[in-house]
């Protein structure tokens, strides 16, 4: 299933690597090559062959200006920011990428035309501690996110292998 999907996002443009579930990076000592180019057929059937247990995708130009909205801290701002999206542009919202994280958070996955700038906090707020926790946080340009079918992603709507390309 994984080999399976990493096929059908590579064939989508997507730059994907295996990763490590637990460590939410890539399971490769050098991965950084990627950034500039995506992965042969050869490399996914490698590294797939290895039973890794998760797959990521990297987000800005490696994957076609894919940009991440990463909901954090269980998603506690989904659902305000799902509704004013609803009430500015009311066909947008149904037309992203969107799943759950393995830690009760969600993404929301699209393309630019443009290029995108790097990962940026969004929203964050004071925490028990006294430092800022972050609630919203992007993954732009030579970020990475862990993704479904990796096991606690759940895709609810949409296909990753075909985001939709939205407006500066």
């Amino acid at each position: 299933m994984m080999r399976d999907a990493a096929r059908r996002y590579l064939r989508a443009g997507l730059c994907i690597l295996p990763a490590m579930r637990a460590r939410k990076r890539p399971a490769l000592r050098a991965w950084k090559q990627y950034q500039g180019r995506l992965p042969t057929e050869a490399e996914i059937e490698a590294w797939f062959a290895n039973g890794h247990d998760g797959l990521c995708l990297l987000t800005g130009a490696a994957s076609g200006n894919l940009e991440l909205l990463d909901f954090d801290l269980g998603g506690e701002l989904f659902e305000p920011w799902s509704r004013k999206v609803e009430a500015a542009a009311p066909s947008l919202l149904d037309r992203l990428v969107v799943e759950t994280s393995q830690s009760g958070g969600w993404h929301v996955v699209y393309r630019c035309e443009a290029a995108i700038g790097g990962s940026m906090k969004l929203a964050q707020r004071v925490g028990d501690n006294g430092r800022p926790v972050t609630l919203i946080e992007t993954r732009g340009d030579g970020g990475l996110f862990l993704c479904a079918p990796t096991p606690g992603y759940e895709l609810i709507q949409g296909d990753l292998a075909a985001p939709p390309v939205l407006s500066a």
